[in-house]
């Protein structure tokens, strides 16, 4: 499965399969109730744009399992 990173230092998307879920806290609510995933994301090969192996939170990531329709209509 791929997921949707950005790049910070170029500014750039890009698709990889190669990262591990790291930190992982399991699910959490927030302030308003919602659950959100407690983890970290890190890419086990280098960024494509800057060379450095990037780290983020869950909650920076796009779902890989959105529907792109329902997505373009909100």
């Amino acid at each position: 499965m791929k997921f949707v990173f950005f790049c910070p230092e170029e500014n750039r998307v890009f698709e990889s399969a190669e990262f591990r879920v790291i930190d992982n806290r399991g699910v959490v609510s927030d302030e308003d109730g919602n659950k959100i995933l407690d983890a970290k994301v890190a890419l086990e090969k280098p960024c494509p744009f800057c060379g450095n192996k990037h780290v983020y939170h869950a909650s920076e990531l796009s779902c890989p399992f959105a529907d792109p329709d329902r997505i373009a209509e909100d």
